[in-house]
């Protein structure tokens, strides 16, 4: 096994209505299920999925028959109680939910529900480096969209990655051409974009990635199924 590299296993779930829940929770502790019940409805629905699809992808994985304790710890940031257990990373927006584990090392992720904003070109440009916005703005406006989200995500799974707040975007520098970006407070960095349908999604790691492997949610069935990874685009610090 190559220890400057990882393998990491994504899992992607989206929501039917705004009042699903997963019907088979067996593999949720009571705990986790009663700290659930302390939220308000939407809240509570994105915690007990996100925890739901984690231990899934734990069951498949590892062979988990519940899913593992975690906590949160002094940097915000969940975790599992057992450090020999992978590092994992959730994050949801619309309807969608997803989830990344890295056998070794860290991970962030962040996945987007791709839709019109207003204001994007300008959001950028406060958002981004020059050269960023720069890139952007020489795309065809068919693709500035894509383009935006795709960029913004791979700050926010950089951010994840690192536990830093959103005020530290700035630190974040890529190069779109390139393909290549760095940040101030993380040395070394691998990550990966894509676009699924529509959901812009981004994972950076600590270590080279060596193989990604994707399930996909069945909601009504409550099962995982592998699903084929759409195209990928790579990004890493310059040496």
């Amino acid at each position: 096994m190559n220890l400057n590299a990882t393998n990491i296993t994504i899992a992607t779930l989206r929501l039917p209505n705004e009042e699903w829940l997963p019907t088979q929770q067996s593999r949720l502790p009571l705990s986790v299920q009663r700290q659930g019940e302390q939220f308000n409805p939407k809240r509570r629905q994105q915690y007990i999925s996100g925890r739901w699809l984690l231990a899934e992808l734990m069951f498949h994985q590892l062979g988990c028959s519940e899913l593992p304790a975690v906590i949160t710890s002094d940097n915000g940031r969940p975790i599992f109680t057992d450090a020999e257990l992978p590092d994992f990373n959730i994050s949801h927006s619309g309807e969608y939910i997803m989830v990344a584990l890295a056998q070794s090392g860290r991970i962030g992720l962040d996945v987007e529900h791709i839709r019109p904003r207003r204001k994007l070109m300008e959001l950028a440009q406060y958002s981004f480096s020059d050269n960023e916005y720069q890139w952007l703005i020489n795309l065809p406006e068919s693709k500035q969209t894509d383009g935006f989200w795709q960029l913004w995500t791979l700050r926010e799974s950089v951010l994840k990655l690192s536990a830093k707040g959103v005020w530290q975007m700035k630190q974040i520098q890529i190069k779109p051409q390139q393909k290549t970006l760095f940040a101030d407070f993380q040395p070394e960095l691998f990550c990966i974009t894509s676009r699924h349908h529509d959901i812009a999604w981004a994972i950076s790691t600590n270590l080279a990635v060596q193989h990604i492997e994707s399930w996909l949610a069945d909601s009504e069935k409550c099962i995982l199924s592998p699903m084929k990874l759409p195209q990928l685009v790579g990004f890493t610090t310059p040496k």
